[in-house]
């Protein structure tokens, strides 16, 4: 019971910080947009360039592939901020974000975007390896469903803000 009640008057105490002082909440909320921006700006592009890359040329496949292995460092910690930044929002409210339906629709599309993300790096690992057009073909879909996830994400976050 000791720990139980521990952890309550921490998520009372959170919850009043975040809530009585704007710069806190204010920097927790720029720093989970700043993650967004960067990470998912950096994952967008990267995305993009894969999705461009459709002809045989295996020159561009490569360049491709280099940027999309070389966005992971970007977007990847991005993305431990946002985890890190979003736990704390959720937790100075979490009686609303819990029963919340579209908070538990966005934690649905960001874990779905975690589990597109580890594909992703399987498939481009498959598709350096043998350059088949099969192998870019479903590298160009897992891509693809990036930009829809991360898209949907943002849009259940911004409609999130509005009312949970």
């Amino acid at each position: 019971m000791g720990q139980a009640a521990f952890a309550w008057d921490a998520l009372a105490w959170w919850s009043a910080v975040y809530s009585d002082h704007q710069a806190v909440s204010v920097a927790v909320r720029f720093l989970h947009l700043a993650g967004l921006v960067v990470g998912g700006g950096t994952a967008l592009v990267a995305d993009r360039h894969l999705l461009a890359t459709v002809s045989g040329d295996t020159l561009a496949r490569s360049a491709a592939l280099t940027m999309a292995g070389a966005s992971h460092r970007i977007v990847v910690p991005a993305l431990a901020l946002m985890a890190l930044t979003g736990l704390l929002m959720a937790t100075a409210d979490l009686e609303t974000f819990l029963s919340s339906r579209l908070f538990w629709i966005k934690m649905t599309i960001v874990a779905l975007l975690l589990l597109n993300g580890a594909v992703l790096v399987f498939t481009e690992r498959a598709a350096a390896r043998s350059a088949g057009d099969r192998d870019w073909a479903r590298l160009r879909a897992v891509s693809a469903a990036s930009v829809v996830l991360w898209l949907s994400a943002l849009l259940a976050g911004t409609w999130l803000t509005v009312g949970a």
